[in-house]
């Protein structure tokens, strides 16, 4: 009984983390998105996930403010003055981290 107990936790650890890794490319791709047409306007540019996206001058004040209205609606979240730093929004990757962190503060 012990391993059909231990295949079945494997199993839906395995779910699970399967789950949180598709959640997570979803967020990962409506954000990029979403900077690809609302911010560059469609074009065709390469975005890499972890490129500045302030030194590429692909965002600039009123960019960031846009973004952060778009996660605020996208992904339900409060986003506070101190929230609004390159720390959390300066490329894909920070962005990504950022929702995740953010969501679970809201959650508790």
């Amino acid at each position: 009984m012990d391993a059909f107990s231990d295949t079945t936790d494997e199993l839906v650890a395995t779910r699970e983390s399967d789950e949180k890794t598709a959640a997570e490319d979803d967020v990962r791709n409506k954000v990029r998105v979403y900077i690809l047409d609302s911010i560059l306007l469609g074009t065709s540019e390469k975005l890499d996930d972890g490129a500045s996206l302030l030194d590429a001058g692909i965002l600039d004040s009123t960019g960031t403010m846009e973004l952060v209205a778009y996660l605020e609606d996208a992904f339900g979240l409060t986003v506070f003055d101190q929230d609004i730093v390159a720390d959390n929004l300066d490329s894909i990757d920070r962005i990504c981290a950022f929702i995740q962190r953010a969501g679970k503060t809201a959650q508790q």
